[in-house]
């Protein structure tokens, strides 16, 4: 059974916002659905008051961070959500609200990881497991390569990652995908008409230059 209780904070119209627990609420959910049993149906929670909302994400940062560890994919998570909730202005402030205690360094790894974030939440299964070293590297491509989100969410739609270590695995292989080089059209050479009805077009230089003659004018005649 449940063991500790999960934290909560109210909201509104008889919701509530999760502080600390989601394993352990999913957890219930798991079980309740394979046995159908009563007493996975209700989760035991101790009703929290922050001051603020941000207070609120606060504390569920700092819980989670001492109980399991974030990863910087849940890190950058947080931040993007608390952003889109209103509960800060914008990046700056809520990585520096969230995260007050971390390293300037530290910061910006999170904030590199939102632009994972940003395009791929709901299309990687297993983000959380995304590591430092490989979550900046695809962060960069998706600055520089806008087609890498394309292109990763094709992989993945067509051989769906059994694992985090089979995602992995098709991220690096996406990320080291180059974009095929457009092929530079031959550039024009100048056309002049030396005779009627004849040009003369001229490309390259030297042992290598290319004339090429053209136009009503070529008649078998002309050309033996």
């Amino acid at each position: 059974g449940q063991q500790t209780p999960i934290e909560v904070t109210a909201l509104e119209a008889g919701q509530y916002g999760l502080l600390s627990g989601a394993r352990r609420l999913r957890a219930l959910r798991y079980l309740f659905e394979e046995t159908a049993d009563p007493q996975f149906a209700s989760v035991l929670a101790i009703l929290r008051e922050p001051a603020t909302s941000s207070d609120a994400y606060v504390a569920m940062v700092e819980e989670n961070e001492i109980r399991v560890g974030l990863s910087y994919y849940e890190r950058a998570r947080i931040t993007q959500r608390a952003v889109v909730a209103g509960v800060y202005p914008d990046t700056q402030r809520a990585l520096q609200g969230l995260f007050a205690s971390a390293s300037r360094a530290k910061r910006s790894k999170i904030k590199s990881f939102i632009t994972i974030v940003e395009a791929l939440d709901g299309v990687l299964s297993f983000p959380a497991t995304l590591g430092e070293r490989a979550g900046l590297a695809l962060a960069r491509a998706l600055e520089e390569r806008p087609e890498v989100q394309a292109l990763l969410q094709q992989r993945l739609d067509a051989t769906p990652a059994e694992n985090a270590e089979a995602e992995l695995k098709i991220i690096q292989a996406v990320l080291v995908t180059k974009k095929p080089a457009k092929k530079s059209a031959p550039a024009l050479a100048p056309v002049e008409e030396v005779i009627p009805g004849v040009r003369l077009a001229v490309s390259g230089r030297g042992n290598a230059a290319k004339l090429t003659l053209s136009g009503a004018g070529m008649t078998p005649e002309f050309q033996a």
